[in-house]
């Protein structure tokens, strides 16, 4: 941990700008001018019922702010507002700071503008920065605890996360990517990428290249999930809790505390920290230190998977790929998949995973050409536990999805019940539901769950996802076919319940 250890505690290079400018006016945007005064008229239909709205803010030639909006139909409020903050081509010099409550200041090139930091309902805004090509230099400071999302585009760039809950993608280039004491995801996307997690829960995917990832010191309850993706990768497993998948490639695997192993596909090594570690690999993997740790053979299922087919952009298709490819080498993992496989053939069509582009979340959406025989839309809405969406009522399975959707936030990080769970455990539960809803299993109902001291009817078919028991008690699904299935083969924790 020594390499990892010097390079969090490397001192951030100097922005260029930070000392340029200095008598230029403070540039000062309100929150009024976020969200149009009405709510925009946007074509929605049975089928695309949730919208994205881009409303104009700011371009001075030196950044270009807008804020997007989502809109649901017959809802006069936006569900959800985003600040986008555009710089161009060149190398840009950013540094986020906050001196004051309820604003953040963002200097860009020397130039200081400052922001109010929640909208006019009073919910703090995601702070999303693009900085398309350049060799860019993004620095967070620690005391920020703002959403923010950095897509760092092409380029070498730089990028340290602050204190709050932090999204970063690198874009093409070897980028150096931080991230700091919040929740934190990052992608290194095309390059060869060195990303560091910080003392938060992390989740880092590497993706193209010959990366080095290192999930980072933090305390003992601190979890992390590191994938290399293709390439020749280095892994480095930190405090806590960390699962480790290699990937493509001849990839080299490093425990420490408990660690989880899935070594993916080349010649790959493996370097056990001790007792209670789990490995799942090839049988001609070497292994070091085995004594105390379990190791279990694993043979990747055969190929292609027939079940599921990826639409969104090439970099959401990798990443897809990448999660897809952990399945393949996952004993539960390869059980879901040839159920699915399995469902696709008899139903005459697979699963399709779409990407998430307005960032409320992952969820799966029930369709049928039954429904569009009947109502003209796929995804016609149906009141109540109706079998036409794929419930089981009294025991009779329900119709069969036939056109369904997964929508998939990759960037998404899921904390139910204080433990941090990696967005392939989310992908996995939506799996869940388009194999019960494209068996037409799906259960009807609701069961009572505490939260916080206050109770909450959850639907049975969530719990049905998650593995839990249900009232009135029904049979389970088959155990690889639930989310806490891959939770402990993983060695995290079960999930107890679906809220929290």
């Amino acid at each position: 941990m020594e390499v990892s250890k010097s390079l969090e505690n490397a001192h951030r290079p100097p922005l260029k700008g930070e000392h340029h400018s200095t008598h230029a006016p403070v540039v000062s945007v309100e929150n009024s001018r976020y969200v149009p005064a009405v709510a925009p008229q946007l074509p929605f239909t049975p089928d695309n019922q949730i919208q994205a709205y881009v409303h104009p803010v700011l371009d001075d030639g030196n950044l270009k702010v807008s804020c997007q909006s989502v809109w649901e139909q017959d809802v006069t409020y936006s569900l959800q507002n985003s600040l986008v903050l555009e710089t161009g081509d060149k190398a840009d010099q950013i540094h986020v700071s906050q001196t004051r409550a309820g604003q953040l200041d963002v200097r860009v090139n020397g130039r200081l503008y400052r922001f109010d930091s929640e909208d006019k309902d009073g919910k703090p805004l995601t702070f999303h920065f693009k900085t398309h090509g350049g060799d860019d230099n993004i620095h967070i400071d620690a005391n920020v605890t703002q959403p923010v999302i950095v897509e760092a585009g092409d380029g070498n760039d730089r990028v340290r996360a602050g204190g709050g809950y932090t999204r970063v993608f690198g874009g093409k280039g070897d980028d150096v990517l931080r991230l700091g004491s919040g929740l934190g995801y990052a992608e290194g996307n095309d390059g060869d990428d060195t990303i560091m997690g910080g003392t938060g829960d992390n989740i880092i995917y590497g993706n193209n290249g010959n990366d080095r990832l290192y999930a980072g010191a933090g305390p003992k309850h601190k979890t992390s999930y590191l994938d290399g993706g293709n390439g020749n990768d280095r892994l480095y497993a930190g405090n806590g809790h960390t699962v480790l998948h290699g990937g493509a490639g001849d990839d080299r695997l490093i425990g420490h505390d408990r660690t989880t192993f899935y070594t993916g596909d080349g010649r790959d090594t493996v370097i056990a920290n001790g007792p209670g570690d789990l490995i799942y690999g090839k049988p001609d993997d070497a292994i070091s230190h085995l004594n105390g740790s379990r190791f279990t053979a694993v043979s990747a299922a055969p190929e292609p998977q027939t079940g599921f087919v990826i639409k969104g952009s090439p970099e959401f298709i990798q990443r897809v790929e990448d999660d897809l490819a952990l399945l393949r080498r996952s004993p539960i993992g390869q059980q879901m998949l040839a159920a699915m496989s399995a469902m696709a053939q008899r139903n005459g069509a697979p699963v399709t995973i779409v990407e998430d582009l307005v960032d409320l979340g992952s969820g799966y959406v029930y369709g049928s050409q039954e429904l569009k025989a009947l109502f003209g839309y796929e995804r016609a809405p149906i009141v109540g536990d109706d079998p036409k969406w794929g419930f089981m009522v009294d025991g009779v399975p329900g119709s069969q999805a036939d056109r369904a959707e997964i929508s998939y936030n990759r960037s998404a990080v899921d904390t139910v019940a204080g433990v941090t769970y990696a967005s392939i455990t989310t992908l996995y539960h939506e799996m869940v539901h388009a194999y019960n809803a494209g068996n037409g299993t799906a259960l009807t109902g609701s069961t009572t769950e505490t939260f916080e001291g206050e109770q909450h009817d959850v639907p049975n078919s969530e719990r049905q996802a998650v593995g839990l028991p249900t009232t009135p008690a029904t049979p389970p699904n088959p155990k690889p076919l639930t989310e806490n299935a891959l939770n402990e083969e993983m060695g995290k924790p079960l999930r107890p319940q679906y809220v929290g």
